[in-house]
């Protein structure tokens, strides 16, 4: 019953219309100013979260999402049942076999180190690296080519070149002996064709055929780097790891596609939480205004509240009027502001009207439950805590 008066007594001061105009205007403005802090960080959130997942829209199509590497050393060594079993495995969609190894690439006129990379048939990038091609066809079958990214293309100045070759050399000790005192395997390599997605990805990795690689490192065909696997349904880790745990025979780790960039998801995390905390600043000062609303509110009500005193009701109670008072704009503002919000990002998603600079790419956005509710509680709990520290001392300051 206590509580029910309170709430009814607060309700009708925050739908209420003043009869001083001053008062109703301070009232309106703190509202709206809490609904455009709201629609303004779930706005920029989502632009975030739009800008982050089309970041990570070509790491995400190159890298598995586990990859299962030896703890020590560099290579598995898998024979015969082995083999087919790792192709296999149980909730995956797509296992592959993989030989990766740092290589410096030359031609006649530059060099350059990549990543060399050597994967089988059932590899899921082959169908990607046809897609993406901007020159040539890619085909795993051709022995002892080579494609390239285009960044790699240029900084060897490929189109610039007479023949279409590179040397691929990595440093064998295993050729090392009295009759070759070179440290080093070469081999060379006839450029396939050239695909283009992005900076990074182009100027790290360039992919050839595993027996390929196999022969220029001088390793067995049996030994290998890594396996690449895309989950399928009824994936689970751990029936995963039993059955690697019975077939390998070295210690391996089971890295997830955010462990394998991690100083990338880590750098976007921080960003993103360095604009969510620059705009809890622009929340702060905008409860500002619900700040100095709830005090003239209390100075205007005193009289009310005194009459409310003489009908006998307990003095503490008055903070809890305008401390519901403040919780209820709070929380409708904040409810307004993420609707208000929401319907920016959804027409920006469907109908975009706001583009990249210099460009006709639409601005990406991403409407989440997640950033809806850090919106929300972000408002709602900022506005209850300087509504808390307004009415701290009502009874002091004015009942006396």
């Amino acid at each position: 019953m206590f509580n029910s008066f309170i709430f009814k007594i607060a309700r009708r001061y925050f739908f209420a219309r003043s009869s001083k105009t001053i008062v109703n205007r301070i009232n309106r403005f703190a509202f709206i100013m809490i609904v455009v802090s709201a629609c303004s960080l779930l706005v920029v959130l989502s632009a975030f979260s739009g800008l982050k997942d089309f970041g990570l829209l070509y790491t995400n199509s190159f890298d598995p999402d586990f990859k299962v590497i030896p703890k020590v050393g560099k290579h598995f060594v898998l024979d015969g049942p082995a083999l087919e079993r790792a192709s296999s495995l149980s909730g995956t969609s797509t296992a592959s076999l993989v030989l990766e190894e740092k290589v410096l690439l030359a031609n006649s006129l530059n060099s350059t180190s990549i990543v060399l990379k050597g994967i089988d048939s059932n590899h899921f990038l082959n169908q990607q690296l046809n897609d993406l091609s901007l020159v040539g066809v890619y085909d795993i079958r051709d022995k002892d080519n080579i494609y390239l990214g285009a960044s790699v293309a240029s900084d060897l100045d490929v189109v610039l070149s007479e023949d279409f070759s590179v040397k691929a050399t990595v440093p064998s000790l295993n050729n090392f002996s009295l009759f070759n005192l070179s440290p080093f395997s070469s081999l060379f390599f006839e450029i396939q064709g050239i695909y283009q997605i992005s900076g990074d990805i182009e100027s790290k990795y360039a992919f050839t055929s595993l027996s390929s690689l196999s022969s220029l490192i001088n390793v067995p065909p049996n030994h290998f780097s890594a396996i690449e696997i895309i989950v399928g349904d009824g994936f689970s880790k751990d029936v995963l790891e039993e059955e690697l745990n019975q077939l390998l025979p070295v210690d391996f780790n089971i890295v997830s596609k955010q462990e394998l960039n991690p100083a990338l998801y880590k750098m976007l995390n921080t960003e993103n939480f360095a604009v969510y905390l620059i705009f809890c600043l622009v929340v702060i000062i905008a409860v500002f205004n619900l700040v100095g609303s709830i005090t003239i509110m209390m100075v205007e009500k005193t009289s009310d509240l005194k009459i409310l005193s003489a009908l006998g009701a307990s003095k503490n109670s008055f903070s809890a009027i305008f401390l519901s008072l403040g919780s209820i704009v709070s929380f409708f503002g904040s409810l307004v502001g993420c609707v208000v919000g929401s319907i920016f990002v959804v027409i920006q998603g469907s109908n975009p009207f706001v583009y990249v600079p210099g460009t006709n790419l639409p601005y990406p956005v991403v409407l989440s439950f997640q950033n809806l509710l850090i919106v929300f509680l972000t408002v709602s709990l900022i506005g209850l805590a300087a509504s808390y520290w307004t009415t701290r001392n009502l009874d002091k300051r004015f009942l006396d």
